[in-house]
């Protein structure tokens, strides 16, 4: 039997962090079991649903490199949806209810002014045939309630161990409401049937969903899948990220410039028991990654902490990694020596962009020191240059001026970048010629 799990995004809003992560836990889990990643999209609501979130969605987990194996809208599924349903009206699990929603609010006020827990009373399984036609036609429509089994409900989560439920201390949950609409819980577990899902992954706000979502599989006579259920990411102060998230969208991080790995390496990582990862490829994060290692206590999403862990992606890049990018950048020529150049100093690819400017510049920006690099000039060696070239001529400078440390360094730096500080300047020399170090000293021999 082939493993397979799924992702069930909403198209309300953009794919941010959150639910990225889930998205992200439940590929790696289920391609290093060598099964199936299935792409849901949960477009019931109608109101709220846009094509325009489904496409970006699906765009983001593209570039994170998440790919899947199938992928279907649920607003295409409304025929399978009927029969199940009708299948369990004949089978009595569940049963039409008339309150309205302010009398189940005044039910629970009194239940919980006299100590007891606001659980539904199932009254309306008290109706005969006959109240139920009368209700009906008066004019009342029906929400319709599953019956919960009067047992224990229990499972061995991948994340939280041994979970247990005592289906008395439930409410038997509303599975469509009065105008035919169908909340979650019923074309969730619908389709976890259809596509035989093996495994489901999500956020721990679902733990009560699952204990009903059990009893429903039991009543449509289906295997139950593995059950995870991992905790919300939190702010730096362990406090709820809330509306905050959707600041972090993949979309905006992208446009940031992270890298997709260092977002997968982050994603994959932050909660559990082991350190860090900085894998550059897709294969060694799948095959590396563990269930068993995540915990069951909220993580902290560190803006700081991945912003260094992309400088380090960054940088452990070669050049053949980064070849293709620059083309993506419209940068055609090129060559390595300048990813050796600008690669341990920036945070983000894009900032090559930037170096590669300050380059192809013709700006003079030292005019303080111009006696100094006169004579810098004077000794500067022919080029071609390699990375021993900058020994060379320093050697020669300090020779002839007497200068050594910052006082020779610090001003050789700002000629030829502008900048106090930037990469080393042995891998520098060897994209310039000699012509064009003597325009940035100012002086044209």
């Amino acid at each position: 039997m082939i493993s397979k799990a799924r992702f069930a995004p909403s198209p309300t809003g953009l794919l941010h962090v959150g639910n990225a992560r889930s998205a992200v836990l439940n590929w790696a889990y289920i391609n290093n079991k060598g099964g199936e990643f299935i792409l849901r999209i949960d477009d019931t609501d109608k109101q709220r649903s846009k094509t325009e979130f489904e496409y970006q969605i699906k765009e983001d987990l593209k570039w994170l490199g998440i790919t899947w194996h199938k992928t279907f809208n649920q607003s295409g599924r409304q025929n399978i949806y009927v029969k199940k349903i009708q299948e369990l009206k004949n089978l009595n699990k569940i049963y039409p209810c008339f309150e309205s929603p302010e009398e189940l609010s005044l039910k629970k006020k009194s239940q919980l002014s006299s100590g007891k827990p606001p659980i539904y009373d199932r009254s309306s399984l008290k109706l005969t045939k006959k109240d139920i036609g009368d209700l009906i036609k008066v004019g009342k429509k029906p929400h319709w309630r599953f019956k919960l089994e009067d047992k224990k409900i229990e499972w061995h989560d991948l994340v939280k161990g041994k979970v247990s439920f005592d289906s008395k201390n439930l409410s038997d949950p509303v599975l469509i409401r009065e105008d035919g609409s169908l909340l979650y819980h019923l074309p969730s577990v619908i389709d976890d049937i259809e596509e035989s899902i093996t495994d489901i992954i999500r956020g721990d706000d679902h733990i009560t969903n699952t204990a009903f979502h059990i009893q429903i599989f039991e009543a449509l006579k289906s295997d139950i899948p593995k059950f995870g259920h991992h905790p919300f990411l939190t702010d730096e102060f362990g406090k709820s990220f809330g509306k905050r998230l959707n600041s972090l969208s993949i979309a905006s991080m992208r446009k940031k410039g992270y890298e997709n790995m260092t977002l997968l390496n982050y994603l994959l990582s932050i909660g559990t028991s082991s350190n860090l990862t900085k894998e550059k490829d897709l294969k060694s994060l799948i095959t590396k990654f563990n269930i068993e290692n995540l915990s069951s206590s909220s993580p902290k999403f560190l803006i700081n902490v991945l912003q260094s862990l992309n400088k380090e992606i960054v940088q452990s890049y070669s050049f053949g990694d980064v070849r293709q990018k620059f083309i993506d950048l419209n940068i055609k020529d090129v060559k390595e020596d300048f990813w050796n150049f600008i690669k341990n100093n920036i945070n983000f690819f894009s900032e090559c962009l930037e170096w590669l400017e300050i380059i192809k510049s013709t700006n003079i920006y030292d005019t303080e020191n111009s006696d100094f690099l006169k004579q810098a000039a004077e000794v500067l060696p022919d080029s071609p240059y390699d990375t021993q070239s900058w020994d060379e001529w320093t050697s020669l400078i300090k020779n002839k001026t007497g200068k050594k440390g910052k006082e020779l360094f610090k001003p050789l730096r700002i000629a030829l970048t502008g900048r106090e500080k930037g990469p080393e300047l042995k891998y520098l020399l060897p994209l310039l010629n000699r012509d064009y170090i003597l325009k940035k000293l100012g002086f044209i021999g």
